[in-house]
């Protein structure tokens, strides 16, 4: 089942008399299931791409389809409520409200939409706890560790139950043993919550991992790789 689609999608930036060409073409599906990683080099085109494919941003040229329907017939509240109901969004630098606790950061998300937050406030613990922070909901992120304020940031992508999930550099301000434990969570959530997982990352230890590799270079998906992958991702760092 095909989640988004891309066809030959184009962006291309003004920067003063510069212009930057920062897609050229790029071309991809994301099925139901995936977990894809996206690499490359610095300027190659990467968090472009993962922002016109979860509806940040649109293209220059070309098209972008979610469940089918063209992005660019949509106007900004359509965006939005795709956004809010059916993509999750991890950040390299958490953003995290520091006045908030890790519970009320998680439900942020849900503040616009119809429910009962009683509802939403069980979604959030149980979340929560899934992550392995039940003792920690009531902290604030001046009082959890980075890896602590990243599974918090986990939790609120998933609060609304999204279908998918970017990541933009999900480890690129921890540690690497604690980036292998994020590693690990993601990867667990994609086998036992079902959740599609699109990263983009430096880290080309995720390359081994990935059930399908997105390759960037210059502004081009250059290729795509699909890969039989275990399910765990070794923590073969030692403190």
């Amino acid at each position: 089942m095909t989640l988004i689609e891309s066809k030959k999608v184009t962006k291309v930036y003004k920067l003063g008399m510069t212009t930057v060409h920062a897609l050229r073409g790029v071309s991809s599906q994301i099925e139901k299931g995936d977990f894809i990683v996206i690499v490359g080099p610095s300027g190659s085109g990467k968090s472009t791409l993962m922002h016109i494919l979860g509806a940040l941003d649109k293209p220059s040229e070309g098209e972008v389809l979610i469940d089918g329907k063209k992005i660019s017939k949509l106007d900004e509240w359509e965006l939005a409520m795709i956004r809010r109901k059916k993509i999750g969004f991890i950040f390299q630098t958490f953003n995290l409200i520091p006045t908030l606790n890790a519970l009320e950061n998680v439900l942020i998300p849900t503040e616009p939409l119809d429910g009962e937050q009683e509802d939403y406030r069980e979604r959030g613990e149980n979340l929560l706890d899934l992550v392995g922070l039940k003792e920690r909901m009531h902290h604030k992120p001046s009082e959890l560790s980075g890896g602590e304020r990243q599974r918090v940031a986990i939790a609120r992508a998933l609060i609304n139950d999204p279908e998918i999930v970017f990541a933009d550099e999900p480890t690129g301000n921890l540690d690497s043993l604690t980036g292998d434990k994020i590693i690990n969570l993601m990867l667990n959530l994609n086998k036992e919550e079902k959740k599609t997982f699109v990263i983009v990352t430096h880290n080309q230890d995720l390359l081994k991992i990935a059930s399908k590799k997105f390759i960037m270079k210059d502004g081009e998906l250059s290729k795509i790789d699909r890969n039989h992958r275990v399910r765990k991702f070794t923590e073969k760092r030692t403190k």
